[in-house]
């Protein structure tokens, strides 16, 4: 062996140890940095998981406070119907009570004309004459009418009992001609003188 090898040998072993004490290190570096690194990703997974935990609460809540506002609504929307179906039926009424309103004011209209010319004609005393002869008019035709009616009734009742017959008399001027004819024989006295 020669000087020069045993230089480079020791060379080298020289330089396995400093390159194994550097690997040492660098493989102690890098055990440190993935036990920091472990335990990093171990703090991340439990804060994850901590919030994990936290969102499965919430939503647990909204859950619940969803199938609540489901239900509420529900109830509201049976409300909701009931309300339209009652402003409907008032709907229904208003338009009546509409038509009704505009009906009396036609008709209170009517009567307020009405009104007015009445108070025309009896504010003039030749309009109070014509309405009094006019109402006269009207009366004697509800009369004449009546009359009317009455004669009806008896020429109906005459025709009736034409139909029904006379039972065999004869009858001349209102006077039968069967049997002896009564004479009214009448005497006047004289005043006699005291």
């Amino acid at each position: 062996m020669r000087p020069q090898d045993g230089r480079t040998l020791v060379w080298l072993l020289v330089a396995g140890v400093v390159v194994s004490g550097a690997l040492a290190t660098k493989s102690e570096l890098d055990k440190r940095r993935l036990s920091s690194a472990y335990a990093q990703a171990t703090s991340a997974l439990e804060q994850l998981e901590q919030e994990r935990a936290h969102l499965n609460k919430e939503l647990a809540e909204a859950r619940d406070t969803l199938d609540i506002q489901a239900n509420d609504l529900s109830h509201l929307q049976t409300h909701l119907a009931q309300v339209e179906q009652e402003l409907g039926t008032l709907r229904r009424e208003h338009s009546q009570l509409l038509h009704s309103n505009l009906t009396l004011a036609e008709q209170l209209t009517a009567v307020t004309k009405e009104k007015q010319e009445l108070q025309a004609k009896l504010s003039s005393i030749k309009e109070l004459k014509a309405a009094i002869r006019a109402v006269k008019q009207q009366i004697g035709q509800q009369r004449w009418q009546a009359w009317l009616a009455r004669v009806e009734a008896q020429r109906a009742e005459d025709q009736r009992k034409l139909a029904q017959g006379n039972r065999g008399l004869v009858i001349r001027d209102g006077v039968s001609t069967l049997g002896p004819v009564v004479k009214l024989r009448v005497r006047v006295l004289e005043p006699q003188t005291q």
